[in-house]
């Protein structure tokens, strides 16, 4: 019974060890230099200096992806007017990232405008910890996970949305995340649940009240002193 015992412990410890964990809030992306639908690039050059999302799925050809490829294809202009870069990724061949850009813009009625990482032999997803090193050599087992990574103007996660991939992505969500991240990366506030652009704001409650008068020119309704609401600040 000891020995069983401890062959339960080995293998709970090999599967311990087995688990990564995926990119964490705080966490600076790995930089790395990949091939893509649009041809090679750096991709802390390609980040550099402003907002950025990641989005990875699990294939291509797949219904539900075709439609979350063809909703970020129409978001463009929601993505430039925030200055936010899109990179999504696959664990595909170039040429099939290719085609399937070509078949979402037939039946999704579409322009695909950013990049598609061709992750062929998911070496970028195991930079990143998408997937399990025990699928290294399993490429039926290579499936990264279904998630959208809003990295800052310092290469680090500040969002994080993970999806069953039967269930399709609310970009929407991501938009609304960024604005405020945005927000309160230049200004002392926060938002609340359900904001949206132009909402009053929250002034971050480790600010001293003496301190937010000059900040918040507008005024400010303080409830509590750790909960002052503000009309959002000018961006």
């Amino acid at each position: 019974m000891s020995k069983k015992g401890g062959r339960n412990k080995e293998k709970e410890a090999e599967d311990d060890a087995l688990t990564v964990p995926v990119l964490q809030v705080g966490d600076e992306v790995p930089d790395f230099t990949c091939d893509s639908t649009a041809g090679l690039f750096n991709f802390h050059e390609v980040i550099d200096g402003g907002f950025a999302v990641l989005v990875t799925f699990l294939y291509p050809f797949d219904p539900v992806a075709t439609t979350e490829l063809g909703m970020l294809a129409k978001l463009k202009d929601e993505f430039a007017a925030r200055e936010t870069k899109l990179l999504c990724l696959a664990v595909d061949t170039k040429e099939n990232a290719r085609k399937w850009i070509e078949e979402t813009q037939e039946v999704q009625d579409c322009a695909v405008w950013f990049p598609i990482v061709a992750d062929h032999n998911a070496e970028v997803s195991r930079l990143l910890n998408l997937v399990k090193p025990k699928a290294v050599h399993a490429k039926r087992n290579l499936k990264p996970c279904t998630a959208v990574y809003t990295m800052d103007i310092d290469r680090r996660v500040r969002h994080v949305m993970t999806y069953p991939p039967n269930t399709g992505r609310n970009f929407y969500e991501t938009l609304r995340a960024i604005d405020s991240m945005q927000l309160t990366l230049y200004h002392q506030v926060a938002t609340p649940a359900n904001w949206m652009n132009g909402e009053d704001v929250f002034i971050h409650p480790a600010l001293a009240t003496n301190a937010a008068a000059p900040l918040f020119p507008k005024g400010y309704n303080e409830i509590r002193s750790w909960l002052r609401t503000t009309l959002q600040p000018d961006t």
